[in-house]
């Protein structure tokens, strides 16, 4: 009986996170370049049981299951639909790939291609960022220049000047986890690799993120939740009639 209400709390754990990564995928819905987050669980390792006697071989009467865990989390890197926005600075990934951004603690990695300009005329985040070439270095734009960026990140003015090239680099799927604020790290010792995928400009990528389909796993997770706390208010009244009245009798 005991073991029942472990191992239902232990299901109820992996639930509740479950639950967390799901409305936080609901939440950025909206989130330019947003990759929705899934969940593996596993099982304990399973317990032989056996029956032990005075003078006699141990018997075994068959195994126990011990619960689940989450295990990990992952991303789903699969490509969202594009939107056409017609704002020169904005930009969209078509295909596998991040843009590379300068941060206090490094070169951090998006999909999101929502940028602006700062005073330096520098292609910056919302957050301000710097959105970095393929050199490492902040793309800066010629104030007062009319711009073009070709599918491979090359930005030409109108005045027939070539400018940066914007960095576009990939990671394996599991490579990379996220940082917060839309962004991206590589895994320990893991180093970006190029890649031929389209910039397109005047577009961004939505979220892949599918409402409905959220929606219906919050709500199967949430019963499955609610159908353990039942099994542990069932175990609990059992065990407090087998303390209180059994006990007594």
């Amino acid at each position: 009986m005991l073991r029942g209400l472990y191992t239902a709390a232990a299901s109820m754990n992996v639930l509740e996170k479950k639950s967390d990564i799901r409305a936080n995928n609901i939440a950025n819905a909206n989130t330019n370049g947003f990759k929705k987050e899934g969940t593996i669980t596993a099982a304990f390792p399973e317990m032989m049981l056996e029956k032990i006697e005075a003078g006699k071989r141990n018997q075994e009467i068959g195994s126990l299951e011990t619960g689940s865990y989450l295990e990990r989390s992952w991303q789903n890197f699969s490509q969202g639909s594009v939107q056409h926005t017609n704002n020169k600075l904005d930009f969209a990934v078509q295909g596998p790939g991040f843009f590379s951004i300068a941060t206090a603690n490094g070169t951090a990695y998006t999909r999101d291609g929502n940028f602006t300009l700062n005073s330096n005329s520098e292609l910056v985040t919302q957050t301000g960022n710097q959105v970095l070439d393929v050199n490492g270095d902040p793309v800066q734009l010629i104030p007062g220049q009319d711009f073009a960026v070709s599918g491979n990140g090359q930005i030409v003015f109108n005045n027939g000047l070539q400018g940066a090239q914007i960095a576009l680099v990939d990671f394996a799927e599991d490579e990379v986890e996220q940082l917060g604020d839309n962004l991206y790290q590589p895994a320990a010792g893991v180093e970006p690799a190029e890649i031929d995928s389209t910039i397109l400009q005047g577009y961004l990528e939505n979220s892949n993120v599918k409402i409905v389909e959220e929606m219906a796993k919050m709500i199967k997770t949430t019963r499955q939740y609610e159908s353990n706390q039942k099994v542990i208010t069932t175990l609990d009244d059992s065990l407090n009639k087998v303390i209180n009245e059994v006990g007594k009798a």
